[in-house]
């Protein structure tokens, strides 16, 4: 998501009073209904049946026009919002508020590419970063086993890994089998609905401009069945900054 992108598109629409509440303007919620769709790369007709709408609802919505209230609370709640996010009228925010808005919510993430955690080189180049930083929303708790113990792995992965021990861990072969461990894990947590994706993300720190994160994305298959074709997904980097001296 580029800030930059909203805002222009705000600065498009017409002058609002911002005295009165209102409904949030249609061209608005057709941007946000189709960039949260492309988000998770679904198509207009996976929306439409996990929002149980016709395909040409969403369509419409997706171009500006009017549909029921019942038809945009079910696309609010399929794509992650509240029911009324897209029609409920609200005060509308004034240019330097809407900027400010939209800077907390968006201007902290950070685009990173990834890709199916499906080989021995994905394993290794996670192993190798600095921290591991797992990217898991909605995936219920009853998952919370699976991904604990694929942190762990890839903690014991990046201990194999280290520099200071990787020359006396010659072992080809054990190395290979840790790395095969981790693999039949991650298709062990596929088979049980879910799909693991990874890519690294540099994150450079005041002391250590070379810092990486790798970041593993884990989503449930049953509500983001186009996780599997994620080219990138979008991190906060608040959540990979080191505290500086000083701070709790």
């Amino acid at each position: 998501m580029n800030v930059s992108d909203i805002i222009e598109k705000i600065a498009q629409l017409p002058e609002r009073r911002t005295d009165v509440p209102t409904p949030p303007p249609v061209e608005v919620v057709a941007f946000v209904v189709r960039w949260s769709r492309n988000l998770k790369n679904w198509k207009v007709s996976t929306l439409a049946d996990f929002a149980r709408v016709s395909i040409s609802t969403v369509e419409r919505v997706e171009r500006g026009d009017r549909v029921s209230e019942e038809a945009l609370d079910r696309i609010a709640v399929a794509l992650g919002y509240e029911k009324g996010a897209y029609h409920a009228p609200r005060i509308p925010l004034g240019p330097e508020k809407a900027f400010e808005s939209l800077v907390e919510t968006y201007g902290h993430l950070e685009e990173v590419a990834v890709s199916p955690m499906k080989t021995h080189r994905a394993i290794r180049e996670a192993a190798k970063c600095d921290g591991i930083l797992l990217h898991r929303p909605d995936v219920p708790q009853t998952y919370d086993e699976d991904i604990a113990n694929l942190a762990e792995y890839l903690d014991l992965a990046s201990f194999v890994l280290a520099d200071w021990i990787e020359n006396s861990f010659d072992d080809e072969p054990r190395r290979r089998k840790l790395y095969n461990d981790i693999l039949d894990h991650i298709r062990g947590m596929e088979r049980r609905g879910l799909t693991v994706l990874s890519g690294v993300m540099p994150a450079p720190q005041p002391t250590l401009p070379n810092w990486k994160v790798a970041v593993v994305s884990v989503t449930p298959k049953l509500t983001d069945p186009g996780a599997i074709k994620r080219s990138h997904v979008y991190v906060d980097k608040r959540n990979v900054s080191l505290p500086m001296a000083g701070e709790p």
